[in-house]
């Protein structure tokens, strides 16, 4: 877990043992910040990992994931350093309480570990622009929301999305 000495560079809040990461992830201190990449290969959809220390959270933070309509928690893990991609290389599946490998793609090890925010966010309180530089990229992360039902068939989505999107189109 060395990271470099580099002005401004960010210590990890979590050991890479907490929710057993240890031979699945390596923390990375780029530029934009702290993040984790893969220390294995995977085939698309494989399980990454389950999801063992998350706790419900009282309100949505920058550091929660959305469980339900008014549901979030916290990973209480190196997970937390998932940065968003609109070309993710995992999925957040919070019914199963796993992440797995985005069903899209394999995983190779050093690539950068992101999940589409929006699979598990309706609405983002701090909207951010999307640096992934991908095809088809949002451009805006603001939330399922505000991703239209024909849009929306490019990604994968928690089923608590889905049912928020379902809503949404029938009014």
């Amino acid at each position: 877990m060395a990271l470099p000495d580099a002005p401004g560079a960010k210590s990890p809040a979590y050991s890479l043992e907490t929710n057993n990461l240890t031979n699945l992830v390596t923390y990375n201190n780029s530029p934009a910040g702290l993040s984790i990449n893969s220390a294995v290969a995977l085939q698309a959809g494989a399980l990454f990992a389950p999801i063992t220390t998350s706790t419900p959270a009282d309100a949505k933070r920058w550091s929660t994931v959305q469980t339900g309509r008014d549901s979030h928690m916290e990973l209480n893990s190196a997970l937390l350093y998932m940065n968003h991609s609109c070309n993710p290389s995992l999925e957040v599946d919070v019914q199963e309480m796993v992440v797995r490998v985005a069903r899209g793609r394999d995983l190779e090890k050093g690539d950068e570990l992101t999940f589409f925010y929006p699979s598990t966010e309706w609405d983002f309180a701090g909207p951010f622009r999307c640096l992934c530089a991908e095809q088809g990229c949002l451009g805006e992360v603001k939330g399922a929301k505000h991703i239209s039902a024909e849009d929306a068939e490019r990604w994968w989505f928690n089923q608590h999305i889905r049912a928020l999107m379902q809503e949404r189109d029938a009014k």
